[in-house]
Parts: structure tokens; C-alpha cells; sequence
């Protein structure tokens, strides 16, 4: 195996392999320089109109956005590209019947940002460590990112600490990588933006999945209401969530809900999700959350 670190032309099993051993895989040049060129010039007026953090978490000197399905058909793109889905079938399918993509979001560190809290993105479910991923998060590279202009801290290794055990300083280090890389890594890892101390902008696009049957950490029902989801492809519609999670999970009115944000489908009145769907669910090996003794979970 080549390491954490690969060309844009790696298999996802070399990269999953990578996410086992440690915790993390980088990609260079995974997007274009033109669908890189699209990708920034769809944020440019979303990120010139925002204000500025206003949370220690989120960073003070930071400008986030999301949303980004609906402002920019690049981020679409990218968003189901072929490795990277290649990468959550092997990551997320053997615990779930369908992942969705969890979150979507732009962040662009300002001179003289302040590093983030280092945390896991797994923290967002009550789960202790280490766990089966539940969630997939990639970071897409919109600049060069490098030590000095706050490129993602990671701790390599941290994917298989136990619950309470936190990185010391010596463990820490910066994501370097070209723009239109991504680092991708799974939700036990420790990572965090790191402190801007160039004179430039850092940008980045965090694209994150999970586990179908968990909840998005970004309501993108909400964001992305029928009457704005017709537009955009059946393959994205079904990775943001109009589609069934598992059999039963997430049906519309006794019928699948893409049919919803496109009324020229048939509705088959079917709440399972197909025969395809019931044989992923019934291959899942079922998650222990516990074990039972004298009638109370330990």
C-alpha cells in the first residue's frame, strides 16, 4: 500500500485500506482545475455577502456557508464522484442499506484565524469510541492548503484510541495538499482547521456522509424543499436524502419520496424500497449499542 497519500488515479481499496491503518487518505488532484475554477466561482458571491463566525467552534475570523447542492452544480459533481462513492459503498455499506450525504459546507479561514478545538465528528451522535464509522467526512481542497495557512489538523491513529484518550501537542499535524485535493478520513479521527497565520484566505468544501438510518447533521429537506429539488439529478436528490434509508425508513404518503420532488415518476405505493434494498438490510451484521444484564443496559 502507497500510505496515506495518493494520485488521483488510486483505487478505492487502496484508499479504504488507508482509512483502517490510519485513520485518514489524502487524494491529490481528485477535481480538475475547470470543475475547480466552477466550484470557486459558484461560492465567491455567497462567501462575499457572509458575515464572519461568531463562536469559538465555528471561528471568529471564519466564513462558512451551506446549503451547497443548491449553489453549485460542481459541488453536485463532486459530490458523487465515482471514487468517492466507490469509498462509502466499502466504508459505510456494511452498516447500512443506504448512506446519505450528512452535512455540506465552505469553510474559508481568514488571516490570523485561530485553530479550531481538535474533535471527533462521530461526537455528534451519543457513541463511544472507537465505533464503526458513522460518518464519512471528505474535505475538498479549494486552495493549496499548507501549515501556514491552517490546512486540517488531523492525529493519525486516532481512529482507534479509546473513548477518553486525547492527543497530546506532538501529536497534531497539518493536511498539506494541493488545491483540488481531498483528505478524506473517518468519524473516530481527531482533526480540526488549523490557525491561518498567512496573509491569504484558506478555503475548503467539506462534504461529509453517514449512515442512512441516522439523521443528517444538515436538514437538507429543508434546505432543499420539492419545489427546488427538480432541477437538480435523481442520483444527488437520492444521496441528499429523497430516498429510502432502509426498508420503511423514510417513505412519502406510501410511496418512495424522489416522487415528490419530480411528479412525473409512477408511485408503486411500496414502503420497503424494492427487493435490492431488503437484501442490503438483511446482509447488515447487527450493531451491539449494548448488552442486557438483570433487565439494565451496561
Amino acid at each position: 500500500m502507497s500510505g496515506p497519500r495518493f494520485g488521483c488515479d488510486a483505487s478505492p481499496d487502496d484508499i479504504t485500506a488507508s482509512l483502517d491503518e490510519h485513520g485518514y487518505a489524502i487524494v491529490e488532484r481528485l477535481a480538475d482545475g475547470v470543475t475547480l475554477a466552477r466550484l470557486n466561482a459558484d461560492f465567491d458571491p455567497y462567501l462575499n455577502a457572509v458575515k464572519l463566525g461568531e463562536t469559538d467552534f465555528a471561528g471568529h475570523s471564519t466564513k462558512r456557508i451551506n446549503n451547497l447542492i443548491a449553489k453549485s452544480t460542481a459541488c453536485q459533481e463532486l459530490a458523487i464522484h465515482p471514487t468517492i462513492m466507490g469509498v462509502c459503498d466499502r466504508v459505510l455499506l456494511p452498516h447500512c442499506a443506504r448512506y446519505h450525504l450528512h452535512v455540506t459546507g465552505v469553510i474559508e479561514l481568514q488571516p490570523g484565524e485561530a485553530a479550531q478545538v481538535i474533535h471527533r465528528d462521530g461526537q455528534i451522535y451519543p457513541i463511544r469510541f472507537p465505533s464503526i464509522p458513522v460518518t464519512l467526512p471528505t474535505i475538498w481542497a479549494c486552495d493549496d492548503f499548507t501549515e501556514e495557512n491552517g490546512g486540517t489538523q488531523i492525529v493519525p491513529g486516532s481512529h482507534r484510541w479509546a473513548h477518553d484518550r486525547e492527543p497530546e501537542p506532538n501529536e497534531v499535524i497539518n493536511t498539506t495538499m494541493p488545491a483540488g485535493s481531498v483528505l478524506i478520513y473517518t468519524s473516530n479521527l481527531y482533526h480540526g482547521s488549523g490557525a491561518n497565520r498567512s496573509n491569504g484566505t484558506r478555503r475548503a468544501m467539506a462534504l461529509h456522509y453517514n449512515l442512512g438510518w441516522l439523521r443528517q447533521e444538515e436538514n437538507q429537506y429543508l434546505s432543499i424543499p420539492p419545489e427546488k429539488a427538480r432541477d437538480i439529478p435523481h442520483d444527488v436528490l437520492r444521496l441528499i436524502g429523497y430516498d429510502f434509508a432502509g426498508p420503511y425508513l423514510g417513505f412519502v404518503e406510501e410511496g418512495h419520496p424522489l416522487t415528490v420532488a419530480d411528479p412525473d415518476l409512477p408511485r408503486d405505493m411500496d414502503r420497503t424500497g424494492g427487493d435490492e434494498l431488503m437484501a442490503r438490510s438483511m446482509a447488515i451484521t447487527p450493531i451491539r449499542v449494548g448488552d442486557v444484564s438483570n433487565g439494565t443496559w451496561d
